[in-house]
């Protein structure tokens, strides 16, 4: 089906960071759309962490390096990313203004000064209700994807007022999690669109394939999690049922925001730390079960976890915390809370990982394809410019203007 195009102006995460739903949901706007994507910086004020001064100096080098001299591979066609000098302390009502100025111009520069297709702004941050129709767009999205209120280390007071101003002023706000879309105001503008999964990317190895390094010489069965490790994670739980069965091997991958005293150390708990994007489903995919060890909390509650519709891509069986968004494929997940739940749910998951139950866990993430859930956005996105133009064309026909000046 043949899509009218639209000139996106994107506020969000970096294109070349770890993989998230706003690119994944967005890349299949191309090449028929025009992205710009712009490149932020998040909410927390950088504090003197391994992590944060990493971030820091990374951005810093973005800021200064010529365009795409830092890039690991050329851009799609008709998407353009843009890298607005920001300074991390929005707090500060000067600094949110020079930001906002700086954002301004850079992105004006990137649009050019025709507009010739329906332009959308569309952001995940809460904190940018001083932008919204700064780019004479013609309608406004906010894609909201966690409650970043509750995030560790931000003002929750200010995050909230931030994202208050944000939700009065645009057009459409998207959820990905049913807790999200509960709002005191405007819930009429809110529609659900829960996470869906690149299949064609997260495909099982074949059980041919060669164990990869990362498992040399350690024994089966592989209790796997692979994502950013953060406070979220419910470690000291995991810490303890490995201590319980040091039989099993615990593989958790991804890069790290955790000091290194809060990583749990025991022989069969095991932290790799990040391992490109592209070999991900070839080593996750000889998991022998996958976990979603979250705490349980305010932040959680609203959480749609990506990795689950990738762990079920792959056929892998799941055991999770009872997080809302999770506990509604309870057919197809184990879910536990306690020490002794995660151990006996794990048992449950090693004993019943039958072919059967991998072709089924696939057959379920093939239904939630990220293109079928893009598809639907553009339908919102549709839907909304219609009725705006209907509205426009009524009340200049009402006070007398002319549609044809």
């Amino acid at each position: 089906m043949m899509r009218a195009p639209y000139e996106l102006v994107v506020l969000t995460d970096d294109w070349d960071g770890l993989p998230f739903s706003c690119k994944h949901l967005l890349k299949h706007f191309l090449p028929h759309s025009r992205l710009i994507w712009v490149e932020t910086i998040g909410l927390r004020s950088p504090r003197l962490s391994s992590y944060d001064v990493r971030r820091a100096a990374s951005k810093v080098l973005d800021w200064v390096a010529p365009a795409g001299k830092r890039r690991p591979g050329p851009l799609p066609v008709n998407l353009t990313v843009v890298k607005p000098i920001q300074i991390p302390y929005n707090q500060w009502s000067p600094v949110r203004r020079l930001n906002r100025h700086l954002m301004l111009r850079r992105v004006r520069a990137a649009l050019g000064n025709v507009k010739r297709i329906p332009r959308i702004f569309l952001t995940t941050w809460p904190f940018v209700g001083n932008l919204v129709g700064a780019f004479d767009e013609d309608l406004s999205v906010y894609y909201r994807v966690d409650d970043f209120s509750e995030f560790p280390g931000v003002d929750k007071a200010r995050v909230s007022g931030w994202e208050r101003e944000l939700i009065l002023q645009v057009d459409l706000i998207v959820a990905s999690s049913e807790r999200l879309t509960r709002l005191e105001t405007s819930p009429e503008k809110v529609r659900y669109l829960p996470h869906g999964v690149d299949c064609s990317h997260f495909v099982r190895p074949s059980p041919s394939a060669a164990l990869p390094p990362i498992f040399q010489d350690l024994p089966r069965p592989y209790i796997g999690f692979f994502g950013l490790l953060d406070k979220w994670l419910d470690l000291p739980r995991i810490a303890e049922v490995a201590r319980r069965r040091p039989d099993w091997t615990f593989v958790f991958i991804g890069p790290s925001q955790l000091p290194r005293s809060e990583l749990p150390t025991l022989p069969n708990l095991l932290f790799p730390g990040p391992i490109p994007y592209a070999e991900l489903p070839q080593v996750a995919g000889h998991f022998d079960v996958a976990l979603i060890p979250f705490k349980m909390n305010a932040l959680t509650s609203a959480v749609n976890p990506l990795k689950l519709m990738e762990y079920l891509a792959l056929g892998l069986p799941v055991v999770s915390s009872p997080l809302p968004e999770v506990v509604k494929f309870k057919e197809q997940v184990r879910l536990a809370e306690t020490t002794d739940e995660f151990i006996r749910a794990i048992e449950a998951a090693l004993a019943a990982n039958t072919e059967r139950g991998r072709v089924e866990r696939r057959a379920l993430a093939e239904s939630m394809s990220w293109e079928s859930k893009s598809g639907k956005l553009q339908d919102w996105i549709d839907t909304v410019l219609e009725r705006t133009l209907r509205v426009f064309m009524l009340a200049s026909l009402s006070s007398g203007g002319s549609l044809l000046c």
